[in-house]
């Protein structure tokens, strides 16, 4: 889409400003006055990346049902829903692109995290739908698993622990490459599978863990 000339800040830079929309992820109404609010600012839609996402401790017996539907809500009916009433603008668009950030939680099992769990494979199935329905609409869209990725989400559940910097040690540990992700070396991916670089790339699922579940 052609980016309004105002949206710059002056001359000397080449960099567009930015705007959000704030969006109860969790509630359709929000979800439809802020794709709105973006399309009558851009113009229309090209790339829909869906990235919010929760997540909370529990097997199946110890999840409640208050905690089973927020992470529903949010991880994956909220992935369906952003899509849903992006899809008639995404149509427009010469080579549209759907980008849903899921977890390596969907492909193998994390220990206490049920309802996670299960909603990023949730994502992974609901990408891989959206491609094949879409494929002759120059639509694409594809997932990227994130594997323990250093941000304040993680620094948040290591303060439950009786030990936060040991727990957190662990977490460092069984990653093969010694180390957690950064969110930058996410973002790179969801620019890859944004971009036209791959435009022969659809309904596929990019891991980016550090090699965690290379084993």
């Amino acid at each position: 889409m052609n980016i309004p000339e105002n949206n710059f800040d002056s001359k000397e830079s080449a960099m567009p400003k930015f705007k959000y929309f704030k969006c109860d992820i969790a509630n359709e109404e929000s979800i439809q006055k802020s794709i709105d609010s973006s399309v009558k600012y851009m113009e229309g839609i090209d790339i829909l990346v869906n990235n919010a996402g929760i997540g909370r401790p529990g097997n199946i017996q110890t999840t409640t049902m208050t905690d089973w539907n927020d992470i529903m809500k949010v991880n994956l009916t909220g992935t369906y829903l952003m899509s849903k009433h992006s899809m008639s603008y995404l149509l427009k668009s010469n080579s549209a692109s759907i980008v849903n950030i899921a977890s390596v939680a969907g492909l193998v099992a994390v220990k206490d995290r049920f309802a996670y769990s299960t909603s990023k494979g949730g994502v992974i199935s609901l990408t891989k739908s959206i491609a094949l329905d879409y494929v002759n609409e120059n639509i694409r869209a594809n997932s990227i698993c994130p594997g323990t990725v250093d941000t304040p989400w993680v620094e948040r559940i290591t303060q439950d622990y009786d030990n936060p910097a040991n727990a957190r040690e662990l977490m460092r540990q069984r990653q093969p490459m010694g180390r957690l992700g950064n969110p930058e070396e996410i973002a790179y991916a969801a620019l890859y599978l944004a971009s036209d670089e791959s435009r022969f790339v659809t309904g596929t699922n990019m891991i980016v863990d550090g090699g965690l579940t290379m084993s």
